[in-house]
């Protein structure tokens, strides 16, 4: 008995055949850039290919309500465009490294955009750089990386760069 639901359960996992598109969220911090060498090691490994996610938190978190649509719109669309130069000087760096690469450029809340990016472009992995924060600091800002570990349908890789940790 306990034979054949072995099998089953093997039958239905099956074996890993690897990555195949692994999501790098990035803000284009340092702390961010610290995770992407582990996502680069990665995607080269496994031959999987390289999303680079960037999510425009709404101007609305930034901009008082004051602000009319005339000013809106090419603050917007100033913002899109230096997020999108930054996003191809990443790709560039990363396809010099042999990996193939994609960049996705949402606006939203960020995990949520995390998460739903790697759900609609099947992700196997997501690879992401946490500032390890805690207490006070950390229940008023909310962690990204928290919520993508908690919520992600895939596995998650949080990385927290040496430089940035702190000491007891």
């Amino acid at each position: 008995m306990a034979t054949s639901v072995r099998r089953r359960v093997e039958r239905k996992a099956g074996k890993w055949t690897g990555y195949r598109r692994i999501l790098w969220p990035t803000d284009f911090s340092a702390l961010a850039q610290a995770a992407l060498s582990h996502a680069v090691g990665l995607a080269s490994v496994t031959g999987a290919e390289l999303v680079l996610l960037h999510v425009l938190p709404p101007l609305t978190t930034y901009v008082v309500a004051d602000v009319s649509g005339t000013l809106w719109a090419p603050l917007q669309r100033k913002t899109r465009v230096a997020a999108q130069r930054q996003l191809l000087r990443l790709e560039t760096q990363v396809k010099a490294q042999n990996c193939r690469t994609r960049t996705v450029l949402t606006e939203g809340v960020p995990f949520y955009e995390i998460l739903q990016v790697a759900k609609r472009l099947r992700c196997d992995l997501i690879v992401l750089a946490t500032h390890g924060r805690t207490g006070l600091v950390h229940a008023i800002m909310g962690s990204v990386a928290e919520n993508v570990v908690r919520r992600a349908r895939c596995p998650v890789l949080t990385i927290h760069p040496p430089r940035f940790r702190r000491g007891f």
